[in-house]
């Protein structure tokens, strides 16, 4: 069912599982321009396959692409489901889907599902790359500690969630399980150097 759309811009927070954080670790995809097809489809708030790309990091940047241009375009809070099938056997390619919903779906066992899968929302969320409770207590932590240091509590969160946005960031460092190898000081320190 197409979502409807308007022309605001809404803040995307991500929540990948075990499974996913651990692809995009390891392939890490580039910022893509979206495929006209898809732009225009994302405009409509459609929900469908992406098509098929010769490189697996092209794959997941073109569909996390579409699945954030799809929120921007929703004129009311909206979630992505961003999941990708693997292949059981040589025969099989990696496909990726992309579902829109009106409201956060109910996924169960979603840390611990075997495919990867990944949550785009454009509810509210104070810290918008946690991934996980310890991840989002390590930001909270980090929150504190910029707090101690003078910052506001909305400057700090903001920090944090510009620190995590950095594409590189979240693949090696918070997608890497680096993040909770440190404390919240040592996060803090590092992003007002």
């Amino acid at each position: 069912m197409p979502l409807p759309v308007s022309g605001g811009t809404r803040v995307i927070s991500e929540k990948a599982n075990f499974r996913m954080r651990a692809a995009l670790h390891a392939i890490r995809p580039g910022e893509v321009l979206l495929p006209a097809s898809l732009a225009a489809a994302a405009e409509k708030g459609d929900s469908l396959e992406i098509p098929r790309q010769d490189e697996l990091a092209d794959l997941f940047a073109i569909s996390l692409a579409y699945a954030r241009a799809c929120l921007r375009a929703a004129d009311r809070p909206a979630t992505a489901l961003f999941a990708i099938s693997e292949p059981y056997d040589d025969v099989i390619p990696v496909s990726s889907h992309v579902t829109l919903f009106d409201d956060a779906p109910a996924v169960t066992g979603f840390e611990d599902d075997g495919q990867p899968l990944m949550l785009l929302s454009t509810e509210k969320a104070d810290f918008r790359y946690a991934c996980n409770d310890e991840q989002a207590k390590v930001m909270a932590d980090t929150t504190e500690a910029l707090k101690r240091q003078g910052h506001s509590e909305e400057d700090a969160v903001a920090l944090v969630n510009e620190f995590w946005a950095e594409p590189g960031r979240r693949w090696a460092l918070l997608y890497g399980d680096w993040i909770g190898q440190q404390t919240g000081e040592h996060w803090a320190r590092l992003l007002t150097q």
